[in-house]
């Protein structure tokens, strides 16, 4: 699999640390699974601070989205993740609550993941072919792992695996591939704000 978007250093060292919240952590999680460049950068990390925590005292941590990477079955020589019993989802997924689907507009679903104690929501979400999303922008952090398909904004392309690390300083457009469609699974801090005169209307109905 060849990616144009991973994670930031500075993200994958916090990923590496423990130091994210889980519900952002399990999305980088998800993108690692799929990323055989951002495991070796992630291996390369652990290492440097596997030798500091050498001299430190031990400390007990709590399971999290690292611990599920781990006791992910062998990755394939591809780079891909191994098949999980619904096509597409991702592994590190497994110790999760996945809600049902449900449409949130046209040709639009939803699906909740339950990270207990995250300060982040979690959700897939699933558009299909074509669909434009809202010009909007974040009060916080939207970070985005692409599953299947792909779409794009002002940032650029973003297709299945990678890793859409998005901010209060961003505000952006999505337009889901035209054949593809897109799923993806989002962490979401603050608030969403629709942009324009159609988002002053749109924004009562959004609830994510």
């Amino acid at each position: 699999m060849s990616l144009a978007h991973r994670p930031s250093d500075g993200t994958l060292a916090a990923f590496a640390a423990g130091r994210l919240d889980e519900g952002l952590a399990l999305v980088v999680a998800c993108h690692i699974e799929a990323d055989t460049e951002s495991r070796r950068r992630l291996r390369e990390l652990e290492a440097v601070q596997g030798g500091l925590l050498d001299r430190a005292e031990p400390v007990a941590m709590a399971a999290g989205p690292r611990d599920a990477l781990a006791s992910a079955e062998a990755w394939p020589d591809s780079g891909r993740a191994a098949a999980t019993p619904e096509a597409g989802t991702p592994q590190v997924l497994r110790p999760y609550e996945l809600g049902p689907w449900r449409p949130i507009g046209l040709r639009i679903a939803m699906r909740r993941v339950a990270v207990p104690g995250a300060d982040a929501r979690v959700f897939m979400l699933r558009a299909g072919p074509g669909v434009a999303l809202p010009h909007h922008k974040h009060t916080g952090f939207e970070w985005t792992t692409i599953l299947a398909g792909a779409y794009e904004h002002e940032y650029g392309r973003y297709a299945a695996g990678d890793f859409d690390e998005a901010d209060a300083e961003h505000d952006h457009t999505p337009r889901v591939d035209p054949v593809e469609g897109c799923t993806c699974i989002v962490a979401l801090t603050g608030s969403v704000r629709l942009q324009g005169w159609l988002g002053r209307l749109l924004q009562p109905m959004v609830r994510f």
